[in-house]
C-alpha cells in the first residue's frame, strides 16, 4: 500500500469517476457525499475516522464512483490500487469476507437512520472574546469528556517546540481525543487548530463583544462538515443565562451550551453534546395525557439520569420548555400545578368568531410561568413545533420568544385562537408532528428518548359527570355518547399527523408510551393520577434495562 498525505479541502475521487484504489484512514478525516437528484444540493452521508476504509465498492462492482470522497483536515492514508487489491482476493480469498461484513454493516445502519458520522476525535476550542480563561476550561473539558466517555483525552494549549505534523499525528494516535486550545483568532497556532480539528468549540463571555475580525474569520471557516458550537460562560447563581452581546449573537453557531463556573453537571453536558452522545429527550402533545410526561421526568431525576436537550409538541413544549429552564421535577410539578391544575386553562370560552375561548388564561399562564425568556438564552438546547397555516409547513422554533413559541405550539385550531406572527397563521404543532423525534434525531447530538402520549386510544367518548352537562344534552336531543365539541377539536389537531408520528418514532433510540387508555384529553384535575402512568412506565423501562443505548450511548 502506498502512504499518501494530503491537505484539508483536497478531493481524492468525485463521485461518477472510475474507481482504481481504495484508502485507509491513518490520521485526519474524510467526508463522504453525493448528489441529491430531488434537490441538486449535496448529501452528506459519512465523516469517516482512522481506521476506516472507504472506495472499496468500486473495486468489487467495477461501477462508477458512487458518492465523492474529501479531506476535511490534513490527512494521512495508505491507498491500494485496483491491481493490488486483486493480487490481495488471489492470495487471501477470506479478505472478502471482510469487506462483505463492512458493506454490511453501512447498510444496516443506513437502513436504520443511525448517523454515519464518527465520534468527533479532535476538538478546536477558541476564545472568540477577550477575558474568559480558555486554557483552563480547555483542560476541565478533556477532564469531563474522560468522564462520559472511555478513553483518554489529550490536550494542548500552545505549540510544543519543534512539533511538526508528524509529531501532532502521533499525539493524536496517543490519545482517543484531542482538545487544541487557541487564545486568539486567526493567529498560526489557531490556525493549526482549527485545519486540525473534527469540531470547533467557541469559548465566550457573554457580554463581551467578539474579537475584532472574529465574525468574518468563523464564517470563513464555517463548513458543512465541521460542526461550530458556542460554549457561554455563567455565573454559577443566576436564575437563567445572560444574553448575549448582539454582535456575538450572530456568529454562525449549531448550538448554544451555557457553562456555569464550577458546575461539572454543566461540564458534563458540554461533553457529551459536543462528542454526539447527549441524551436528547422529545415529548409529544396529548392534551391533559401530557401530564404523563411529569411522571417521566421524576423517574429520570431519581435514577440520576440528566437530559442534554429537549424539544416537544403543544402540551408536550411547555413541559420541555420547563426543563430547558433548568427547574427540577418538584419544581416543574409545581408550576405545571398552577398553570393546568387549579382550573382548566381551556375554560375562558367566548363567542366563536374566531375560536371557542379566549386564550386569555392560556397567555397569562405562559407569561407567568417563563416570562420574557427566549429560546436561545436557556439553560438546555431546546426547540417546539407549530403548524405554519400560511405555508402548509411544521415551523421549527429555535429562537425568539418562549411564550410566543409555546403559545403557538397549542394553539389548538378552533378551540384557542391561532397566534400570528411574522412567519404566518400558527396553530398547533399536533397538526403537523405530534412528536417530532425525527426533528431532534436529525440534530446527530445523541440518542433520541420520544414519549408518546398522544396514540394510545387517545379519542373516545366521555360521559359527562355534572348535571348542567346531562341536562344540556338532554335538551339537545345528543347522544351519551357523542363527543362534545371540545374533545372533538383537541382530537382533530392531532389526529392528521398520526402517520407523520409513526415515522417520527421509527427516528427514536427508545420510545416511552405510559398506559393512558382511559385518560381524557381534558382531564386536567387528574393531575397525580396521570403523572404517575408516567412514573411506572419511566421506570419499568429503566428497571428492565430498556433504556440502555440512550442511558449509556458510548459503551
Amino acid at each position: 500500500m502506498a502512504s499518501v498525505a494530503v491537505a484539508g479541502g483536497t478531493t481524492l475521487f468525485e463521485e461518477g469517476e472510475e474507481g482504481d484504489s481504495l484508502y485507509t484512514l491513518v490520521a485526519g478525516a474524510v467526508g463522504i457525499s453525493a448528489r441529491d437528484p430531488s434537490s441538486g444540493g449535496v448529501h452528506r452521508i459519512a465523516r469517516l475516522r482512522p481506521p476506516e476504509t472507504f472506495g472499496e465498492m468500486a473495486l468489487l462492482t467495477s461501477a462508477p464512483r458512487s458518492a465523492k470522497a474529501t479531506a476535511l483536515r490534513d490527512t494521512h492514508l495508505l491507498r491500494l490500487s485496483r491491481s493490488a487489491f486483486e493480487e490481495v482476493i488471489d492470495l487471501h480469498p477470506r479478505t472478502l469476507i471482510y469487506f462483505a461484513r463492512l458493506l454490511a454493516e453501512r447498510l444496516r445502519t443506513a437502513n436504520s437512520h443511525r448517523s454515519l458520522d464518527a465520534m468527533p476525535g479532535t476538538y478546536a476550542l477558541i476564545a472568540v472574546t477577550e477575558g474568559p480563561p480558555v486554557a483552563a476550561f480547555g483542560h476541565e473539558l478533556a477532564r469531563s469528556l474522560d468522564a462520559v466517555l472511555p478513553g483518554s483525552t489529550g490536550c494542548l494549549t500552545e505549540w510544543p517546540s519543534g512539533a511538526d505534523e508528524t509529531w501532532f499525528h502521533a499525539f493524536e494516535a496517543d490519545h482517543d481525543r484531542t482538545i487544541y486550545v487557541a487564545r486568539e483568532i486567526d493567529c498560526p497556532w489557531c490556525r493549526l487548530c482549527l485545519r486540525h480539528a473534527d469540531h470547533v468549540l467557541l469559548f465566550a463571555d457573554p457580554e463581551v463583544p467578539p474579537r475584532p475580525g472574529a465574525a468574518e474569520y468563523i464564517a470563513r471557516i464555517a463548513s458543512d462538515w465541521v460542526r461550530i458550537d458556542l460554549a457561554i460562560r455563567q455565573d454559577p447563581a443566576a436564575h437563567l443565562p445572560r444574553p448575549l452581546h448582539p454582535a456575538l449573537a450572530t456568529l454562525p453557531v449549531a448550538l448554544r451550551i451555557q457553562i456555569r463556573d464550577g458546575a461539572s453537571s454543566d461540564y458534563h453536558r458540554l461533553a457529551r453534546l459536543i462528542s454526539g452522545t447527549g441524551r436528547g429527550l422529545v415529548l409529544g402533545g396529548g392534551g391533559a395525557r401530557g401530564l404523563a410526561h411529569l411522571g417521566v421526568l421524576r423517574a429520570l431525576e431519581e435514577a440520576t439520569l440528566p437530559v442534554d436537550f429537549v424539544g416537544g409538541t403543544s402540551m408536550g413544549a411547555i413541559i420541555a420548555a420547563s426543563v430547558a429552564m433548568g427547574w427540577n421535577s418538584a419544581q416543574i410539578d409545581a408550576h405545571t400545578a398552577d398553570f393546568f391544575g387549579r382550573q382548566n386553562p381551556l375554560s375562558d370560552y367566548t363567542l366563536p368568531y374566531i375560536a371557542l375561548t379566549r386564550g386569555a388564561r392560556v397567555d397569562a399562564g405562559l407569561s407567568a410561568q417563563f416570562g420574557g425568556a427566549k429560546i436561545e438564552d436557556l439553560w438546555l438546547p431546546f426547540f417546539c413545533v407549530s403548524s405554519n397555516l400560511t405555508t402548509g409547513d411544521a415551523l421549527i422554533h429555535r429562537q425568539g420568544s418562549l411564550a410566543d413559541a409555546l403559545r403557538a405550539s397549542i394553539a389548538i385550531p378552533g378551540l384557542l385562537p391561532p397566534f400570528c406572527s411574522a412567519e404566518g397563521v400558527l396553530v398547533d404543532g399536533g397538526m403537523m408532528n405530534n412528536l417530532p423525534a425525527d426533528v431532534m434525531s436529525a440534530m446527530q447530538r445523541g440518542p433520541v428518548l420520544a414519549v408518546d402520549v398522544g396514540s394510545d386510544l387517545a379519542f373516545q367518548a366521555v360521559r359527562s359527570q355534572t348535571w348542567h352537562g346531562r341536562l344540556m344534552r338532554r335538551l339537545l336531543r345528543a347522544p351519551d355518547d357523542m363527543p362534545s365539541i371540545a374533545p372533538v377539536l383537541l382530537r382533530a389537531a392531532t389526529v392528521s399527523s398520526d402517520a407523520q408520528t409513526t415515522m417520527a418514532l421509527s427516528r427514536a433510540t427508545v420510545v416511552l408510551k405510559p398506559s393512558l387508555a382511559g385518560v381524557d384529553l381534558r382531564a386536567w384535575s387528574n393531575f397525580e393520577a396521570t403523572s404517575r402512568l408516567g412514573y411506572l412506565c419511566a421506570q419499568e423501562a429503566i428497571g428492565e434495562d430498556r433504556m440502555t443505548s440512550w442511558i449509556n450511548p458510548a459503551s
